[in-house]
């Protein structure tokens, strides 16, 4: 099925909120954006935080150990410090959410 997986329901998420999946061993952090999902790493680069904890304020989640923040859209830091997460493809299939392959940075 080329890649992408079954994760959850549209229903899981409800918005503005996150939700931990796991895809092929790998944590991953499941964002409802105004009903549009986007999946991130789940752990922080700077020093293993989850993400999915931390403070979601429109389309950017900070870190809940250090604030470091990310968009959720792209895995991109912006606090300037070089950091950025793997970002996910994500489709809906009916009432379903799947995350595909690491999105090409």
């Amino acid at each position: 099925m080329d890649g992408f997986v079954k994760v959850a329901q549209v229903g899981d998420v409800s918005p503005g909120q996150s939700k931990v999946v796991t895809v092929n061993g790998r944590a991953i952090a499941l964002f409802n954006l105004e009903g549009k999902y986007y999946a991130i790493h789940n752990i922080c680069p700077h020093e293993g935080g989850p993400l999915n904890e931390g403070r979601l304020k429109g389309h950017v989640v900070a870190c809940p150990w250090h604030d470091l923040a990310f968009d959720v859209r792209n895995g991109q830091g912006i606090d300037g410090g070089g950091y950025c997460v793997g970002s996910y493809e994500v489709r809906l299939e009916g009432a379903d959410i799947l995350v595909g392959p690491r999105r090409k940075t």
